[in-house]
């Protein structure tokens, strides 16, 4: 990974996360959420199968890391922090679920925080190549950004600027608390 490469997310962020809170939280989320937007979020566990990384295998000069705990930012601050580099995001290019929105505000989490099996980052010279490898895969994907000089981690989203900041508690820890303190 160095700078000028382009950064590509394969698959959608928070899947996984969604289709925890879907099935562990459907009571909840049933008094806010329509029905059929709930079994949506629940049919997206066939997406976790389809996993993005045979593209990465048949690529060659590009890295690659897996969008797991922690959700995006945690993956893009890891992968940074590997290989020592900035970064330049495009919140709104990002990936996501109409559906992993609506989950996440109905129950107050932050879905670039959220659990995302089934989705990876790549960083490659030409994020145009590895965005069709992953869309031959039936897979969705975009590019979100560039990887920088320096080791600034930039969050743009439209006029606004912020700095990713390192990884907190993957989003899921919050749901698993509140199951916890519902049972006793």
């Amino acid at each position: 990974m160095r700078p000028g490469q382009d950064l590509v997310v394969g698959g959608f962020i928070g899947i996984e996360g969604t289709v925890y809170a879907a099935e562990q939280f459907e009571t909840y989320l049933r008094k806010t959420l329509p029905k059929n937007l709930l079994e949506t979020a629940r049919g997206f566990r066939e997406a976790l199968w389809k996993k993005p990384g045979k593209v990465a295998a048949e690529l060659n000069g590009i890295s690659v890391e897996e969008v797991r705990t922690g959700g995006i930012f945690a993956a893009l601050w890891r992968m940074a922090e590997q290989y020592g580099v900035g970064l330049s995001v495009e919140l709104r290019q990002i990936p996501i679920r109409q559906e992993t929105i609506e989950i996440c505000e109905a129950l107050e989490l932050n879905p670039y925080e959220l659990l995302s099996g089934g989705c990876l980052l790549f960083a490659a010279d030409n994020g145009n190549d590895v965005l069709r490898a992953v869309k031959e895969a039936g897979l969705f994907g975009a590019v979100i950004g560039k990887v920088t000089d320096g080791r600034e981690r930039l969050i743009l989203n439209g006029e606004t600027c912020s700095y990713l900041n390192r990884p907190v508690p993957d989003e899921i820890e919050k749901l698993k608390e509140r199951t916890d303190r519902d049972e006793s």
